[in-house]
């Protein structure tokens, strides 16, 4: 059974959690009549140039750093707003002030057992706040964009391994508040982005054929009764996940999976798209990394202006955070601490 998104571990935590794995995965494929899997010849020529200047941007961004909520900016020190917890997926709210992420409490032998709790904190490290009680595996929250500032989360496997929903709740809501926006008759949804206009990019997983099949959708949310669903149209039948909308809403960066197996991350390579939200349409993929088993690279993201993509990859040995520039195709290594594992990077003031 494939796995849910989620997150790696640091080093230090994986050595004592290894059979786990890497990390939580929402994984997609698209609709319609299938088409080979389409793995790029290992030994081509690499497309990852690196830019002998790490200084790409003066923008801060934020991270899991040795699974600490991390703020981090070109030349100056980290600020650890977390300590001693096993925290993943930090995401910037649109207003620069406040944080989301979610803590692992419990793990398990497979991702439906984890037990996780939602958190919010500010960007100065007052305000931490838990917004669920920890009792499911709760996922990689971001913020809405219409100007709620609700936050977006997963929640998965409460009906099973093959089921998923999409939550909303506000960043100072407490445990119990969260508005189903799913359908849970649809078996697994997942909610990758929200859009100004208050729908929500998300996918839509049947698990029942070999590969899984999938559709992605713009989600109206209607709390309370079912949401309306607007098909998207997909470049590739292949499967994608950890998908995030650009601050325009005209691209998508995302990863995709070349052997159909939702449980590696070897086998992904990065991609950034043009998504046209009037059309209902993806297009014109293009790659920003290579197809390389040794190593992994994970969780794209934008920066406010679109120019950069930041991910994190563990090419040099540990996870570090990396920038890709649109404009010439060259990345730099943000990170500064080569022994530190630095992951799930997100800039200011740009939700997922």
């Amino acid at each position: 059974m494939e796995q849910p998104a989620g997150g790696r571990r640091s080093l230090a935590v994986r050595a004592s959690v290894a059979a786990l794995g890497a990390a939580l995965i929402l994984a997609v494929g698209a609709c319609g009549t299938p088409n080979p899997p389409l793995s790029p010849p290992s030994d081509r020529t690499s497309i990852v140039h690196m830019s002998d200047d790490p200084h790409f941007t003066n923008a801060r961004w934020v991270s899991s750093d040795n699974l600490r909520v991390t703020i981090n900016a070109y030349g100056q020190p980290r600020t650890f707003l977390t300590t001693g917890a096993d925290d993943f997926k930090p995401t910037w709210s649109a207003t620069g002030g406040r944080l989301a992420f979610f803590r692992a409490l419990q793990y398990g032998s497979t991702f439906a057992d984890w037990k996780t709790r939602l958190c919010t904190i500010r960007v100065d490290g007052t305000g931490f706040r838990e917004l669920s009680l920890g009792r499911y595996a709760d996922f990689n929250p971001t913020w809405t964009r219409d100007g709620t500032n609700l936050i977006l989360f997963n929640r998965y496997a409460v009906r099973g391994s093959t089921s998923n929903d999409i939550y909303l709740i506000p960043p100072d809501g407490s445990p119990g508040e969260e508005l189903l926006v799913s359908n849970p008759a649809n078996g697994y949804e997942w909610g990758f982005s929200g859009l100004r206009d208050g729908r929500i990019f998300m996918d839509r997983v049947s698990w029942a054929t070999s590969p899984p099949q999938a559709r992605s959708f713009l989600l109206t949310p209607r709390p309370g009764r079912l949401g309306v669903y607007e098909e998207i149209a997909r470049p590739t039948r292949q499967l994608w996940h950890k998908l995030s909308l650009s601050p325009s809403e005209t691209r998508v960066a995302y990863m995709l999976d070349n052997d159909d197996d939702m449980s590696t991350y070897n086998d992904v390579v990065l991609y950034y798209a043009d998504f046209d939200k009037t059309t209902l349409s993806v297009s014109n993929p293009v790659a920003i990394t290579d197809y390389d088993t040794s190593h992994v690279c994970e969780y794209p993201r934008w920066s406010a202006d679109e120019s950069l993509i930041l991910y994190d990859s563990n090419r040099s040995g540990t996870y570090q955070m990396y920038a890709y520039r649109l404009a010439d195709r060259l990345t730099a290594r943000l990170s500064s601490d080569p022994a530190t594992n630095s992951q799930f990077g997100s800039f200011e003031n740009v939700p997922k």
